[in-house]
């Protein structure tokens, strides 16, 4: 195709197994989007609890946080192309119960205690999310060889961050217009795509079947990171980042309900606008010459969003709202591609996955980031919640400056 074959920053789409991967995620990731903002803000709807909704985040992170290691050594040791399509049927049958518990009337407000179904279905979407993670992680190596990792890493992010354009904004015109049961019903067919493409990617890694204690190949990675500084040094600085700057995604119905007062609609382009900044982001580091400065690009982006959300939690302005969401958009961009580009580009290939499943856990700590933020916006306002944990992240991110030099010359 003359369009991949000319254009370095979509060099990595020449690969057609790995536009096959790449379509696939990206319908993933449209259904997960369009999930976040049904659930979440279906859960306070029902319930016009901070603290419920906090428990739907919470419930997410105890399968993660609880299995995320296991996951990783399991899919060093199977085909990771099974273990996420096995994941993708998870997704497909949870987003139908949801959408059964809807249309038969039982999850509803007149019938309280109802939203405990979405509680279990966060649940086990956290299972399926711990086993899909690593494996789909360590698989794009796997596809375009190392010398493209940064390049595909940040083509998926730009793909889904499209997605994270439309997928909300659709999403809160279908929920404004025809309900949450036609939001959870499109999430399926999407779900189902998503699984369909993976078909056609042939099997990327013959794997390394092992007699031994899985606890022992974990304890085994983990002094493989422990003895790789530079790699253990991004681990904790990108689950760091990621503990104080996730929460004001999942409160977003809070900021949309109670202090912008705005609907369904508005919140998908609070989501989308994003999205876009991701996309621009993630653009700029596909194009970038060579993998220089990766370490300093990762702590700027951090900073980045530390910055922009402080500004955004205490924001009454939808238009301030809006701008800021840009920038928190750019440095999401950079924290992800560019720590899961280093982790990858600095791991040995036997140890790629269960690394991975060591980055899963910021998932994990996201949900819990997002119950302790939800707990402080019961007493304090959901304000001082975002806004005191993106201060915390602007400290450590300046600290990390001066006291990790060899962070910051990772390339």
């Amino acid at each position: 195709m003359p369009l991949f074959r000319n254009n370095k920053a979509l060099e990595s789409l020449r690969n057609p197994y790995f536009r096959m991967f790449w379509v696939s995620r990206l319908c993933d990731a449209a259904a997960v989007n369009i999930r976040q903002i049904s659930m979440g803000l279906l859960i306070y709807r029902l319930t016009n609890s901070p603290i419920i909704l906090g428990g739907l985040i919470l419930a997410r992170a105890v399968s993660l946080m609880a299995l995320a290691l296991y996951a990783g050594a399991i899919a060093d040791r199977s085909q990771k192309k099974y273990i996420i399509q096995i994941a993708g049927a998870v997704d497909v049958f949870i987003v139908l119960v949801v959408f059964f518990s809807l249309i038969s009337g039982y999850l509803s407000v007149e019938n309280a205690g109802s939203w405990w179904v979405l509680i279990a279905v966060s649940f086990i979407d956290g299972l399926a999310t711990t086993f899909k993670g690593p494996a789909a992680d360590a698989i794009v190596v796997e596809v375009v060889g190392e010398r493209l990792i940064t390049n595909a890493v940040a083509l998926t992010q730009v793909g889904q961050n499209t997605l994270r354009l439309a997928a909300p904004v659709i999403a809160g015109a279908i929920i404004d217009h025809y309900g949450f049961e036609v939001a959870f019903e499109v999430m399926a067919g999407i779900y189902i795509v998503a699984v369909v493409f993976l078909i056609f990617i042939p099997p990327s890694s013959k794997p390394v079947p092992s007699d031994r204690p899985i606890m022992n190949d974990i304890k085994e990675a983990w002094g493989y990171i422990t003895k790789e500084k530079h790699i253990f040094l991004v681990l904790i600085v990108v689950l760091a980042i990621t503990l104080l700057s996730m929460p004001y995604r999942q409160l977003m119905p809070i900021f949309t309900e109670d202090i912008l007062k705005v609907d369904a609609t508005m919140l998908g382009i609070l989501q989308g606008v994003s999205a876009g900044g991701a996309i621009i982001g993630g653009i700029v580091i596909a194009s970038l010459p060579s993998n220089r400065k990766r370490g300093t690009l990762m702590l700027l982006s951090g900073l980045a969003l530390g910055i922009s959300l402080v500004f955004f939690s205490f924001s009454t302005s939808l238009s301030l709202s809006l701008a800021m969401m840009v920038i928190v958009g750019l440095g999401q961009a950079g924290r992800m591609t560019l720590s899961v580009a280093l982790l990858q580009y600095y791991t040995r290939s036997d140890y790629r996955a269960r690394v991975m499943s060591f980055y899963g856990i910021e998932i994990g700590l996201s949900s819990l980031g997002t119950f302790f933020a939800a707990a402080l916006a019961e007493g304090i306002g959901v304000e001082w919640a975002v806004g005191s944990l993106a201060f915390i992240l602007i400290a450590g991110i300046v600290l990390s400056f001066f006291l990790m030099p060899q962070l910051r010359k990772l390339d």
